[in-house]
């Protein structure tokens, strides 16, 4: 009598940042990047599946290389060394396709597990295509704690299985949301549903330097009051995630907007790491850049006077001295570099050179901006 009366239950959909939203909840690896506590390993550039909306940058792509977050690593001292420095409490394994390499995916967890202790978390993202018994057993063994296969085909579903099957791994789908595929995506949360996967993540769609091209060929276009994101993409994940609130009933499903990853999650990680290495002189900008004023002074000009007049400031406040075969360079804080280009200025001292530099927070120089001064 009373069938069809009530209407079916819809679980909630949440808001998160900068236009994300969730169903019901986040995966434990999300919640630590919203914190800017995970460690990217890019551990290799090289992929086979060629696709057409692949973000890497050039630099990278089809490259076997080793990034852990801006920094090339050339060693495993680098990787941890990086992961002391941002105090991070996991890591993100992506690449390319780091299954290519299941030997040093599988060396790479088993080193972060042995120095940071079993409860630093670590996913990795894959196509899933090189997924065995054998491999997902070893990753499952060495402590990996969550999968994220990147679902082309449905067909991948099969290696899906196998993690679900012989591991307790947490197993979630992470693709990027292509406008005009929605029921690609509805057959995608309905299997996910079906066979126990845990989340299903959508990224909204964007334009990079490295493809751009591909994307305009196809006809994508920018979203309007963006310089990134594709037009289409956000507007369809949120009518995915409507629909998965009232008929996907355990899959935890979850937009993941350009602009949270630009200006939070990346934001974030990028401050944690900048108070962990500033030195007292710098400054840290909000996107978590660190900055300082840098002066550059010919050896033949710094003479016995300015050198004087440079330590007593150096009494005053800090800064950092570097001597140069050719030049002296002073790095100081935009706060007080005044006061020291009052005293090259009382010196006489005319073919000096002087810049703000905003540079990522890393323990080698990667500079994101060189402002030049003029007085």
């Amino acid at each position: 009598m009373l069938g069809g009366f009530f209407m079916k239950e819809c679980r909630e959909i949440r808001e998160g940042l900068f236009g994300s939203k969730y169903v019901e909840d986040l995966p434990l690896g999300c919640k630590l990047c919203y914190q800017g506590a995970k460690a990217v390993i890019f551990i290799t550039g090289i992929c086979y599946e060629k696709c057409y909306y692949c973000p890497i940058s050039s630099e990278r792509k089809d490259k076997d290389v080793i990034y852990i977050n801006e920094v090339r690593a050339s060693s495993p001292k680098d990787i941890l060394e990086e992961i002391y420095e941002m105090k991070a409490l996991g890591a993100s394994i992506t690449g390319g396709e780091p299954l290519l390499f299941p030997r040093r995916v599988i060396e790479t967890i088993d080193l972060l597990k042995s120095v940071f202790g079993e409860k630093f978390h670590i996913h990795l993202y894959t196509i899933g295509k090189h997924v065995s018994k054998d491999i997902i057993t070893k990753l499952y063994n060495v402590g990996l704690d969550e999968i994220r296969f990147h679902v082309r085909d449905l067909r991948v579903f099969k290696n899906i299985e196998l993690a679900l099957k012989y591991t307790d791994i947490d197993v979630g789908i992470e693709v990027p949301l292509i406008p005009g595929f929605k029921d690609f995506y509805i057959k995608l949360l309905k299997e996910a549903e079906r066979l126990g996967v845990k989340f299903v993540n959508f990224n909204e769609m964007e334009f990079t330097e490295s493809n751009a091209e591909e994307l305009r060929m196809r006809g994508f276009k920018l979203k309007k009051g963006s310089y990134v994101a594709v037009e289409g993409s956000e507007k369809e994940a949120l009518e995915l995630l409507k629909w998965a609130s009232c008929n996907i009933n355990n899959v935890l499903v979850h937009y993941c907007s350009v602009a949270y990853k630009d200006l939070v999650q990346t934001k974030k990680r990028l401050l944690r790491k900048a108070r962990e290495i500033a030195k007292p002189f710098d400054e840290i900008t909000d996107e978590g850049l660190v900055r300082r004023v840098q002066i550059v002074i010919p050896k033949e000009n710094y003479d016995l006077t300015i050198h004087d007049r440079i330590r007593a400031l150096e009494r005053k406040f800090p800064m950092d001295i570097i001597v140069k075969q050719d030049k002296i360079i002073l790095n100081v804080s935009p706060e007080h570099a005044r006061q020291i280009l009052a005293e090259i200025g009382k010196a006489n001292i005319k073919n000096y050179e002087a810049f703000i530099i905003e540079k990522y927070p890393v323990r080698r120089d990667i500079v994101k901006n060189i402002i030049p001064l003029s007085f």
